[in-house]
């Protein structure tokens, strides 16, 4: 019902906050299928698609077991569901602190980890005026923490009430089998062009509802060998992840293709080069 670059560009002023999950749904499935596409149409050909918590619905469509129209519609279908039933919450990343459940365990009532990204980097999510009390408490201790733009509870109990309307939502959609193999951040499982699509509404429904597992997810590819990652969100996050997932002398590699710090340019040039692929668009640009 509106232009997601309307939405996206108003006025040339980025502090302006984009925070609502009826526009950022479908924003991050768009931009994240749109650069998977620009590296795969520059000679990127990936073995495994690995998507993190909404990325994982990206992964389903890049790799061919859903349509992007399908994704889209449903993925805004979800936020209309969410913004309409779930109760507000908030999102904390918090870094350098994994005694966290056991030194704040008194601030974390009511509060889940909801994300384990490394050693040093976890998600808490819960009630606003919870995890306004456990900042107040990593705050006053020198815990370094940031609140993420996020204001409904994913991957909790919170959801709990949600899962008859999500799957009747999700029933409508028609799986395929994958064209690219695909890793699920919710226990690691790796799904390959044989596996049966049957029962996926049910396991999308798990990835939205419980902790996202990044780092033991990372850690089990890494035992199947040397991966160069590429991270096709608009934040670069993920590959900061994995530099401190990989054990010291690892062949793996790993590069963003895009961040919010500007030198777009830069950043993607520097992602096909690793890859010993020439930057086409450039080319074209200096043409």
């Amino acid at each position: 019902g509106c232009s997601l670059c309307d939405l996206l560009y108003r006025d040339g002023n980025k502090g302006i906050p984009f925070d609502r999950l009826l526009h950022t749904n479908p924003a991050l499935i768009a931009f994240e299928y749109s650069l998977a596409r620009v590296l795969m149409e520059a000679g990127a050909k990936p073995d495994y698609l690995l998507g993190y918590s909404l990325g994982e619905l990206s992964a389903a469509i890049i790799g061919g077991a859903l349509t992007l129209e399908q994704g889209i519609g449903f993925v805004v279908d979800y936020a209309k569901l969410i913004e309409s039933e779930s109760p507000p919450a908030a999102m904390l990343a918090v870094i350098d602190a994994p005694d966290i459940e056991s030194r704040y365990a008194e601030q974390l009532a009511g509060c889940w980890v909801t994300a384990r990204n490394f050693d040093r980097h976890i998600v808490v999510t819960g009630p606003v005026t919870a995890i306004q009390r456990l900042r107040e408490a990593l705050t006053r201790d020198g815990v370094v923490q940031q609140m993420l733009a996020v204001n409904y509870g994913f991957h909790t109990e919170m959801q709990q009430p949600l899962e008859t309307r999500f799957m009747a939502l999700a029933e409508k959609l028609d799986f395929e089998p994958l064209c690219i193999s695909m890793v699920s951040c919710l226990d690691g499982a790796v799904y390959d062009t044989s596996t049966d699509t049957q029962g996926w509404q049910q396991r999308f429904w798990a990835t939205f509802r419980h902790p996202v597992a990044f780092d033991t997810t990372v850690r089990g590819l890494l035992g199947r060998g040397d991966f160069h990652f590429l991270d096709v969100g608009p934040s670069g996050t993920l590959a900061t992840f994995v530099k401190y997932l990989l054990p010291d002398g690892s062949a793996s590699l790993f590069n963003d293709v895009i961040n919010p710090f500007g030198r777009d340019r830069q950043t993607y040039g520097n992602a096909l080069r690793s890859m010993g692929l020439d930057d086409v668009y450039c080319h074209q640009a200096v043409v």
